[in-house]
């Protein structure tokens, strides 16, 4: 029981409270959200630029929106537009703690299938089979798959992470969401600062290209 406890404290709460801290802390510092006083008030928020979202995108469809769309001009992996598909992809799951263990589990599958993909492409008969219209259906597959997959966290995760007792991962998990809840409302400008400063940092210390 006591190493249960000390599993699901350090695999489910620690990584879910900085996880949560990063993407709500970076959405504000983005300008992407406001600072927020309480979880219904960030819940408030979500809605709203969900709204705004649908309505935009209802407006450059009828023709109305492409003057008031400033990086619609932009490069595809220009920062901010590589950062507005990334928050949207966020706001497509939703707010709340069931939303941001969705993302999670997004992105951990994700990563891990992009790991296996690079790691069979060193193959070179892996490599020449891969090639060609299947690996596009597969790849088309997978997303689909991969998205219903992290709305069921509940049932992906123990996949991936050995949990003998769901219930106090479930726990963890959740406390953890509310610790970087908390951390982000409380610190999240200092620590935010202080993290770019340390980036900034490493990267002095980087040798030049």
């Amino acid at each position: 029981m006591e190493l249960e406890l000390i599993r699901a404290a350090l695999l489910g709460a620690a990584p879910v409270a900085f996880f949560t801290f990063l993407i709500l802390q970076w959405s504000i510092a983005s300008g992407r959200l406001s600072r927020f006083k309480d979880e219904k008030d960030l819940q408030r928020q979500y809605k709203a630029r969900s709204r705004a979202a649908k309505q935009s995108r209802k407006a450059r469809k009828a023709g109305r929106g492409a003057a008031a769309q400033p990086d619609d001009d932009q490069p595809l992996f220009h920062k901010r537009a590589v950062g507005d598909i990334f928050h949207n992809k966020v706001m497509f799951f939703g707010s709340g703690f069931y939303g941001m263990m969705a993302v999670l589990t997004y992105i951990l599958i994700e990563i891990l299938e992009i790991w296996t993909f690079l790691v069979g492409m060193l193959s070179p008969t892996t490599w020449i089979d891969k090639i060609g219209l299947d690996l596009f259906i597969d790849f088309f597959v997978n997303s689909l798959t991969n998205l219903v997959a992290a709305f069921l966290w509940f049932a992906t995760l123990p996949e991936y992470i050995n949990i003998d007792n769901e219930f106090i991962w479930l726990a963890a998990a959740y406390l953890g969401y509310l610790g970087g809840l908390r951390l982000t409302m409380s610190r999240g400008d200092e620590i935010w600062e202080k993290m770019l400063v340390t980036i900034g940092k490493l990267k002095h210390k980087l040798p030049p290209r």
